[in-house]
This record gives C-alpha cells, sequence and structure tokens, in this order.
C-alpha cells in the first residue's frame, strides 16, 4: 500500500526536476540567441535601442556577398562636403523714367532714359551683387522757362556711369516669385546743355561734371529687375525707375 502511494510521488518528482531542467535548458539557448544578436548588432553599427527599432532603415542598405550581410556606414556619422563658390558675369539691358526735383524740376521735364550694365555675382560674396552701369538721359525743358528766358530751345543731357552695388533681401523676405534688394550706387555725370547761341544762364554752363549718390529699393522678377531710387546730384537730382532683363555672359 505505502509503496502503491509513493510511486504516483516519484513520478511527479520525476515530472518536475525534468521541467526545471526543460526551463534551465531553454533559459541558457535565450541567453546564447541574445548574446548572439548583441554580437551581431554592434558588429553591423546599431549602437542604441533606437537604431535596433528601426532594423529596416538599415535593411534598405545591406549588401549580400558570399553569403554574407555587408552594412554600408552608420547613417548617423556626419560628413563635410566642401562647398563649391558658382560665379557669374551677367550684362543687363533696360530703360526708365527720369523724375527731376527741387531746382533740375524747373529746367526739365521727367524723361526716359536707357542703362546698361555689367554684373558680378557670385555665391561666396552673397547676398551682395556689384556692377559697373552707364546711364543716359535727355531732359528737354519745361515750356514756362522757354517763355520766359525767350528760348526756342533748352535741353539738358546727362551721361553717367559709376558703381553699383545691390544687396539682397532674399533671407528676410522669402518668396518663390520675386526677389527684394536694396541698391546703393556713386557715379560720375557728364552734363551738357543745349540752348540757343549767344545766350548764357547762371549756374547753367554748357558742360560740366558732377558726382552723384543714389539709393533705392527693388525686386526680381523671372529675368526682369525692377528699382526705384533717389540720386542726388548738386541742383540736378532726380528720381529714377527703371527695368532692365539681364543675361549670364561668362559662369565660372
Amino acid at each position: 500500500m505505502i509503496k502503491q502511494i509513493l510511486k504516483p510521488i516519484e513520478i511527479n518528482s520525476l515530472f518536475i526536476c525534468s521541467f526545471r531542467n526543460n526551463i534551465g535548458i531553454a533559459l541558457m539557448l535565450l541567453t546564447l540567441i541574445c548574446i548572439n544578436l548583441s554580437n551581431s548588432y554592434s558588429q553591423s553599427g546599431i549602437k542604441s535601442f533606437y537604431e535596433i527599432k528601426n532594423i529596416p532603415h538599415y535593411i534598405n542598405k545591406l549588401q549580400f556577398d558570399n553569403s554574407e550581410i555587408i552594412l554600408f556606414q552608420d547613417s548617423t556619422q556626419k560628413h563635410l562636403i566642401k562647398k563649391k563658390s558658382i560665379s557669374a558675369l551677367f550684362i543687363g539691358l533696360g530703360g526708365g523714367l527720369g523724375i527731376p526735383l527741387t531746382k533740375f524740376s524747373e529746367t526739365g521735364n521727367p524723361a526716359f532714359g536707357l542703362l546698361g550694365r555689367l554684373e558680378f555675382s557670385s555665391t561666396g560674396i552673397f547676398p551682395f551683387v556689384i556692377g559697373g552701369e552707364i546711364n543716359y538721359y535727355s531732359y528737354n525743358s519745361p515750356d514756362e522757362f522757354r517763355t520766359i528766358n525767350l528760348l526756342s530751345s533748352f535741353r539738358t543731357k546727362i551721361l553717367s556711369f559709376g558703381l553699383n552695388i545691390d544687396y539682397s533681401l532674399s533671407k528676410i523676405f522669402r518668396s518663390s516669385f520675386t526677389m527684394p534688394f536694396l541698391s546703393i550706387d556713386v557715379k560720375s555725370n557728364n552734363i551738357k546743355r543745349n540752348y540757343d547761341v549767344n545766350r548764357s544762364f547762371d549756374g547753367l554752363p554748357l558742360n560740366e561734371s558732377k558726382i552723384s549718390i543714389g539709393a533705392g529699393i527693388g525686386f526680381t522678377l523671372f529675368i526682369l529687375d525692377f528699382t526705384v531710387k533717389y540720386n542726388y546730384m548738386k541742383n540736378n537730382s532726380f528720381v529714377s525707375v527703371t527695368t532692365k532683363t539681364k543675361f549670364p555672359i561668362i559662369r565660372f
């Protein structure tokens, strides 16, 4: 009777020991698998839990060579790429309206003129654009001025050339269609006046030269530049409203 009672207990003990042994073996196998995975991740450059969760990101970078998996360089590593400066020379042609101010408006009416510019643009000096500009205006006198002075004609011709600098405001005003800019210039002006022979006027010689300083604002629309600028020149100050188109002629 006692043997019959103890026999099931022995069987249960054997089952429990076998179960414990199986658990121990399973834990050992699981530990070996984890160690193997850890070694694989460390060799492939995956160093953080975040990267392990994003294994599909690395799978796209796998190469198979002789059944071995080769991972590309860790994508978190930064590569410094040296920027190459791009430069170009542009030629611009256009024209606009010159509007005489103060004393100049007494002897000159608003007139249309021509302009040409050769400018240098480079990523190395951006947002600055440097150019040389030439302008020509021919101002006819008002009828009142000719009547008072008994003149048959009176015309002021101004040929100017000098240095122009534009400063782009693209970092402040971001737009896909236009680029605003500030513009300043310093120019030498050759002034020639045509009026009746044997006549003279104080302060209005037939020929003279003056320096002018201009400042204004403009914007670029596709290949067109529009500019409004105040030009200071003693006794011949004026406001210019101009537009021009430009084309690249040399890239380097």
